[in-house]
């Protein structure tokens, strides 16, 4: 192990916090990574069985086109993968030790709205890559264009209520610049929203 000055690197103040800000970010994307799975468990074996309609009320599906590999992730209920998370996140944030306290209060909240601002960041980031993408792609070489669209996001949200038409209020797509908005988005909703809720303490 690397040593400075006569102690290790992780024994130093410096080294101590780098490596509790690589745990939490790596708890961070774990937690994300659990919570698609859960999701879609939830969705698929409780929702869509006992309610239907709430399973299809509001549907959210993706697929990530790559050069040598197709990703789908099957559609999938907001309330599940979305208010759920809210809800649940709302109850751990709780000041359940200092629920008179004002401050306690504000606090949590401004935690709790964190994650959900990062979130939709995100989505504009995704949104501003593409768009820029598609104003300048006039000017790009030919190659570079072609390059760039092998490479592909399409996102969608449906909404089917009883007794009305089925309608997609929300269709994204996006090409590689846009895929790179949605990884920077991804990484500050990790960093900065999802790890800074978390580490509440």
């Amino acid at each position: 192990m690397p040593r400075a000055y006569g102690y290790a690197l992780d024994d130093s103040p410096v080294g101590a916090h780098a490596l509790y800000r690589m745990k939490s970010f790596s708890t961070a994307t774990m937690v994300l990574f659990l919570w698609l799975l859960t999701a879609l468990a939830i969705d698929r074996l409780v929702l869509a069985v006992y309610c239907p309609v709430c399973a299809n009320l509001l549907a959210f599906d993706l697929k990530l086109h790559l050069p040598a590999a197709e990703l789908a992730f099957p559609p999938v209920s907001l309330l599940v993968l979305l208010v759920l998370p809210m809800i649940l996140l709302a109850l751990y944030l709780l000041p359940w030790r200092t629920l008179l306290s004002r401050t306690a209060w504000s606090e949590a909240f401004a935690l709790w709205c964190q994650p959900w601002f990062w979130l939709l960041a995100a989505v504009a980031l995704t949104v501003l890559g593409e768009s820029l993408f598609i104003v300048l792609k006039g000017y790009l070489p030919g190659a570079l264009v072609v390059l760039m669209e092998k490479f592909s996001l399409s996102t969608s949200l449906s909404v089917a209520v009883p007794g009305y038409k089925e309608t997609t209020p929300f269709t994204l797509t996006a090409s590689l610049p846009g895929l790179l908005g949605l990884a920077l988005g991804i990484y500050l909703f990790l960093r900065k929203g999802l790890r800074a809720a978390l580490n509440r303490g």
